[in-house]
């Protein structure tokens, strides 16, 4: 089981009795949701009950990982992060979602975040390379990662809740 340590931050691979309060986490970035979720052709619609099935979904799926982070200080869950070990579409590590509630941006939680994985990736996986994808709406996304040093290699089409959208797939050197 992975777990990290960075300044002032716990991560450690999720389990399902940390699911409810990760979740709550997601739910407070209702403009992420609503891009991001959706079901009965309702944006946004999401739930425990979806929650559960997406997180069952992700642990079958050899070399995925769902972090939840929380505050050393109080063990308060304040971030989750998802990354994939290897694209099987171009060979490479790939983050996923890097979310931190509401309540705690703007504060560097997400830049400690990514720098305390970064670094991990890089001395103990050897990895050489991260890629990331942001649909090109995703203002806020778009500067986060280009905040972090991701640069655009492409952009590309795909099938999101919302419908065929466009996107980026970027790329930092780690």
């Amino acid at each position: 089981m992975l777990e990290l340590t960075s300044a002032r931050l716990q991560m450690r691979e999720s389990t399902a009795d940390d699911l409810p309060a990760l979740l709550d986490i997601y739910m407070s970035n209702p403009d992420f949701v609503e891009q991001n979720e959706g079901s009965e052709g309702d944006p946004g619609r999401y739930d425990l009950d979806r929650w559960l099935r997406d997180w069952h979904i992700l642990q079958m799926m050899p070399g995925s990982h769902r972090l939840g982070c929380y505050l050393q200080s109080s063990g308060t869950p304040i971030g989750i992060v998802d990354f994939l070990e290897e694209n099987e579409d171009d060979g490479y590590p790939w983050l996923g979602t890097l979310i931190v509630h509401r309540d705690y941006q703007r504060q560097g939680f997400g830049t400690e975040i990514f720098h305390c994985l970064a670094t991990h990736f890089r001395q103990q996986m050897g990895w050489t390379a991260l890629r990331a994808g942001v649909r090109t709406q995703n203002e806020r996304g778009l500067a986060f990662l280009q905040h972090l040093g991701f640069r655009v290699l492409e952009e590309k089409s795909g099938r999101f809740s919302g419908g065929i959208q466009p996107f980026f797939i970027m790329e930092i050197a780690l």
